[in-house]
Order: C-alpha cells, then sequence, then structure tokens
C-alpha cells in the first residue's frame, strides 16, 4: 500500500551538510509528489540583540526594536533561503513546489508545530554526530523530534568537520 504524502516538512539549521538533507527531501517530494515546507527555527538563545543600547529608554520602545529585529531576520532568512532554493532547483533541473517558514522558537516545537499546521506526512532532517555527553546532557533536536513527533521523521546523518 503506498503512503500517501502531499506535504514535507525538511528542517534545516542552515549550516554547513545541511545540502544533502534538502536533497533528501527533495528525492523524497518527487518520489510522493509532494510540496515541501522548508522550516528553519531561530533559537532566540542564538540572536544577539542589539537591546542593551536602548535599556534606558521605556520597555515598550524596546519590545518594538526587538519585534522589529525579529521581523527583519525573518524577512532576509526567508529571502536567502528562497535564493537557495531557486539555485538548488535548478542544478537539479527539479521542479516542486516549496513553501517556506521561519519562526523564533525552540527548533524541535517549531518542527513538530509546522508538521502538524500542514498536515505533514513526512519531517526530513539532519542529525549531527555530537559527543555522547552532549547527546544525553541536551540531546540533539532530532532526538527530541523522534520522541514527541507522530509524524515519520527521516533522519540523514551530516558527518560533523
Amino acid at each position: 500500500m503506498a503512503v500517501d504524502i502531499e506535504a514535507i516538512v525538511y528542517a534545516s539549521d542552515a549550516n554547513k551538510g545541511s545540502r544533502k538533507v534538502f536533497e533528501a527531501a527533495i528525492n523524497q517530494a518527487v518520489k510522493h509528489q509532494s510540496k515541501i515546507i522548508y522550516v528553519h527555527a531561530v533559537n532566540k538563545a542564538d540572536v544577539i540583540t542589539p537591546d542593551i543600547s536602548y535599556s534606558y529608554l521605556p520597555s515598550d520602545i524596546d519590545k518594538l526594536h526587538s519585534a522589529q529585529h525579529r521581523n527583519e531576520l525573518i524577512e532576509k532568512l526567508k529571502t536567502r533561503i528562497h535564493r537557495y532554493i531557486k539555485e538548488k532547483l535548478t542544478d537539479l533541473d527539479i521542479q516542486v513546489q516549496c513553501s517556506i517558514c521561519v519562526q523564533f522558537g525552540n527548533p524541535e516545537e517549531v518542527i513538530i508545530n509546522t508538521a502538524k499546521q500542514f498536515n505533514a506526512g513526512l519531517i526530513v532532517m539532519g542529525n549531527r554526530k555530537s559527543s555522547e555527553l552532549s547527546r544525553v546532557f541536551l540531546g540533539s533536536t532530532a532526538n527530541k523530534v523522534l520522541q514527541k513527533c507522530e509524524v515519520p521523521v527521516l533522519i540523514v546523518p551530516i558527518a560533523k568537520k
């Protein structure tokens, strides 16, 4: 029995090695005649905002600045991702419908919520080889998604260099 997968969530960390993972998502999309939802989660801890320079101003201005900064960052990321998708699909001479979703939040939550939102039948993501100690204390995003998600997950290993 063939599985009907209308949407595939591709979870990107936009680091080196993720091209291989995106190609796996493209292959699955072609195989299942699916669209790809390209998801990139921006972890709040990873973003450095210049809020400290506004510490003397009222808190409302600080919030406005942060929201404006986040929106600008999201738009820049979407532009870069759109350019990357277009180049990759052109290089591979493949036509696949892609949507882009960039959100702030914990990566595993953003990935799982996006899969639910788009009724995805598959999540494709990479897994970087990290030290055993870091996996024990922190866990990997891939492991967290596997534990919490009800959607099948294709994990593509990415060699750490």
